[in-house]
């Protein structure tokens, strides 16, 4: 990885070719993303926001073209501009500029948080128009008439009640995803100038009381009874809850460094936590949350 990112530092036109290789891969396998992300991220971080403008309007242009070639339009390039580059763009800056992990990683919340405003400001009916999507991605598997979608009506109704909080989902997902791309940018400039800082900048991650005071606001606002504001701000606290489970994950990567234990047991975390338990993720936003207030790394490291 450090020799990849030693060619992206080269000049816009290596970084292009990154950044856009990464894009068309990332079509058939879409973790490939994250590194086309990190490549306008880390030439931000690096060289400036100009540069990083730079490789953002020349890989949307290339994507842009490619897309209408093949497929007669331009919307794939619009799509990674708006969801990826762009705001990997806009955190580089924040990063460089503040030098601050937490903040970067609170602009990118922000982020996610304008992207439900916004689908609440255009669509009329946002539960309808999620469960039309759904139905629509999910219909060849149920007229398939076999395996667990089989029963039509159940599908739907978990649907249904899934197209309820899918704005949230959706935005948190972007989110991460984001954020993601920006600590993959971090950990490649530290292996390139500063080893070992990129573990310590994540290792303190904490989001401060501002915003935990915040998101105790949105979520007493989503407890009362008004309606489509309500709703709303339910789907905001998703977003919320996705940069804690951030801040949970650093605190557990701190507690493993300061006790000395194997990596073996954050290797078991996540597997237990992607394959077998997924829900114990809101375990670890929890714990992030209340680390707010308890600094349990302070509290560990005086011990």
């Amino acid at each position: 990885m450090k020799a990849l990112a030693t060619f992206i530092l080269r000049g816009p036109s290596q970084a292009i070719l990154v950044a856009v290789g990464m894009a068309v891969l990332a079509m058939v396998l879409p973790p490939l993303s994250v590194v086309s992300g990190a490549v306008v991220a880390l030439v931000t971080l690096r060289n400036g926001p100009r540069s990083g403008a730079m490789v953002v309007l020349g890989s949307t242009a290339f994507v842009a073209l490619l897309a209408y070639l093949s497929l007669g339009n331009v919307l794939p390039g619009v799509v990674f501009l708006a969801v990826l580059w762009l705001p990997l763009w806009v955190l580089g800056w924040v990063l460089r500029e503040m030098r601050s992990l937490a903040l970067a990683t609170m602009v990118a919340g922000v982020l996610g948080i304008i992207g439900v405003l916004a689908v609440y400001a255009i669509v009329d009916d946002v539960t309808a128009w999620w469960q039309q999507i759904l139905l629509a991605m999910f219909e060849p598997a149920m007229e398939a008439n076999n395996g667990p979608l089989a029963d039509r009506a159940m599908v739907e109704a978990i649907l249904a009640d899934l197209a309820r909080i899918m704005t949230g989902i959706a935005a948190a997902g972007v989110s991460l995803n984001v954020v993601m791309c920006l600590y993959l940018a971090r950990a490649w400039q530290a292996q390139l100038y500063n080893p070992g800082g990129f573990r310590e900048e994540f290792h303190a991650l904490r989001l401060g009381r501002g915003l935990a005071l915040v998101s105790l606001g949105f979520i007493a606002l989503s407890l009362l009874p008004l309606g489509v504001v309500s709703h709303m701000a339910g789907e905001i606290v998703i977003v919320i809850l996705s940069l804690y489970v951030l801040q949970g994950l650093a605190l557990l990567h701190s507690i493993v460094a300061q006790r000395g234990l194997h990596v073996a047991w954050l290797v078991v975390l996540y597997l237990v936590t992607l394959f077998i338990m997924p829900h114990l993720i809101i375990l670890v936003a929890v714990m992030g949350l209340i680390d707010t207030w308890a600094d349990f790394r302070r509290r560990l490291a005086a011990k």
